[in-house]
């Protein structure tokens, strides 16, 4: 699959968790006035005895947030160039191109591909 049709498909599904948010805020005023008969017990208000749309909207929230940040942080880590470790029998060589390179250099000279060490 290109790169681009990737960061494309994943960014649709951050959209989508960010969508599934919506219900929630939208209803902010009505959670709250839930939580403002007692402030104090926020469990109560979120546990098994609260009425059946907290529960609901509470759900695909943290649902829609898992999905947000899980595919958002695929879509801006897709395509970026991973380092490689060079081989250390003997010479020490670039693993991608087979290069010669000194011990500790950062980048190949003859690939420009990252190294670690």
């Amino acid at each position: 699959m290109p790169l681009t049709v990737r960061r494309v498909l994943y960014s649709l599904l951050a959209a989508l968790g960010f969508i599934m948010m919506v219900p929630l805020m939208a209803n902010m005023r009505r959670f709250q006035a839930a939580l403002a008969m007692d402030p104090i017990a926020v469990e109560s208000a979120l546990g098994a005895g609260a009425p059946g749309w907290v529960l609901r909207l509470t759900g695909l929230f943290l649902l829609g947030l898992l999905l947000a940040t899980g595919f958002l942080y695929a879509a801006l880590s897709a395509g970026v160039p991973r380092a490689w470790r060079p081989q250390e029998n003997g010479v020490s060589r670039c693993r991608r191109c087979d290069a010669e390179i000194r011990f500790g250099i950062g980048r190949c000279p003859v690939c420009d591909q990252q190294l670690v060490w």
